[in-house]
């Protein structure tokens, strides 16, 4: 009887309002889709210009340090090559143990941008605070000095604040043997409850030039450290001190919330 009393028209219009609004809920559903698709290969495109950045920082770091040493060695083992022979000869020992090392680590870098399907066994751990005296070592016999010091107990860090903290240590001497007039760099750490500074210095003698002092803070080296120490929620600063060029670093132990 109700559908008697209602005019026909109304229903023909109720109908095509019904129709209407289900066209318009598709297509909002549709576009909150396509907008969720959008963001998502967003967000993937975003973590595939960071993992590229990350290997472009780790081999760069791994090239400019053992191509460092291995021309400081070089250059050596040709100086001692007429009056020292067997020392020139130890030189390219430790020379062959330099490139062998950096192949080493190039191939287990290079390593992460094999496809899923294949097995990382064999692959280096990546590097830390824990390989520092093998570090300062390959500085020693390509003829640079490097003293240590610690202050306060040692504290675990996060692997990506262990990592930072190794590679900015390299960081720092390689520029040393490019840059500096010296034979000597001081590398200082010191730990607090939920820190850890890195102070690097080279003594330079008056009138000699200072490591990075050319283009301060322009070089490729001092950004990497400082996107280092960004990258682990730390502050990176460098310049001329009061006993040499400096860089000095403070990283937290864990990463922060």
């Amino acid at each position: 009887m109700l559908l008697g009393v209602v005019n026909p028209a109304a229903w023909v219009l109720l109908s095509a309002l019904l129709g209407s609004y289900v066209g318009v809920r598709r297509t909002y559903a549709a576009d909150r889709a396509e907008q969720a698709e959008r963001a998502r290969e967003e967000e993937a495109r975003h973590h595939v210009v960071q993992e590229r950045m990350r290997i472009a920082r780790e081999l760069h770091d791994i090239v400019a340090h053992h191509l460092a040493l291995a021309n400081a060695q070089a250059s050596t083992a040709a100086h001692l090559y007429r009056t020292h022979p067997d020392k020139a000869f130890e030189m390219l020992d430790s020379l062959a143990t330099t490139t062998a090392d950096a192949l080493r680590e190039l191939k287990a870098t290079v390593g992460v941008l094999r496809q899923d399907t294949e097995t990382d066994q064999g692959l280096a751990p990546a590097p830390g605070l824990g390989q520092l005296p093998d570090l300062t070592a390959s500085y020693s016999a390509a003829g640079l000095d490097v003293g240590v010091t610690v202050s306060g107990p040692p504290q675990p860090l996060s692997p990506g604040a262990d990592l930072a903290a190794f590679r900015i240590i390299q960081e720092a001497l390689t520029n040393v043997t490019k840059h500096a007039a010296t034979g000597h760099a001081d590398v200082q750490l010191r730990y607090t409850a939920h820190s850890l500074s890195l102070t690097i210095t080279n003594e330079t003698a008056a009138g000699t030039p200072r490591a990075g002092a050319a283009e301060p803070g322009r070089g490729f080296g001092l950004m990497g450290m400082r996107e280092r120490a960004q990258s682990a929620g730390g502050t990176l600063t460098a310049g001329p001190g009061p006993e040499g060029f400096q860089v000095s670093c403070t990283l937290p132990l864990q990463p922060t919330s």
